[in-house]
């Protein structure tokens, strides 16, 4: 009987437990997705982007034409002034909704929270995005969409 017993503990001490990619810090976002709420609908598609010439970080998703880009100019964990320029230290997120049009952010939060020796990015991100107007360089504040809740996980990079 008290063989059976350690038997039944031993059993239960080697049992291992699933591991869950979805914790607190991104907001259950598993790991290789990019997931975000635009205008409250969540999104959750998974990721993809880039290390280009170890200064510039990209991450993406793509849904047909629509697409959801963030830029980083930078290659270090911290936080990033999100704006339109492309500046060092800076970064931008933008969304297509079609191939039409286009939003961005004049401003809003960006933080890369850990960039891997095998190039796979977690971070999070928010902000107002306003139809942007390339040829001119202009937004129109009336017409904007919501990113809240912005988080990557794990998104592999390709170096360029």
């Amino acid at each position: 009987m008290s063989m059976a017993i350690l038997a039944s503990c031993k059993k239960d001490s080697t049992t291992t437990t699933p591991t869950n990619n979805n914790n607190n810090n991104n907001g259950g976002c598993g790991d290789g997705n990019v997931c975000f709420k635009l205008n409250g609908t969540q999104i959750s598609k998974t990721g993809g982007g880039y290390l280009m010439a170890d200064t510039f970080t990209f991450v993406k998703y793509e849904e047909g034409a629509k697409q959801l880009s963030i830029d980083i100019f930078g290659n270090t964990t911290g936080s990033y002034t999100v704006g339109d320029k492309r500046l060092k230290g800076r970064g931008r997120i933008y969304y297509f909704p079609e191939t039409s049009k286009m939003y961005m952010s004049n401003k809003g939060s960006l933080e890369m929270t850990e960039l891997t020796s095998d190039r796979k990015a977690t971070g999070k991100f928010s902000g107002t995005l306003y139809r942007y107007n390339g040829d001119t360089e202009t937004f129109t504040m009336t017409d904007s969409m919501v990113i809240t809740e912005g988080f990557f996980t794990k998104v592999q990079l390709a170096k360029l």
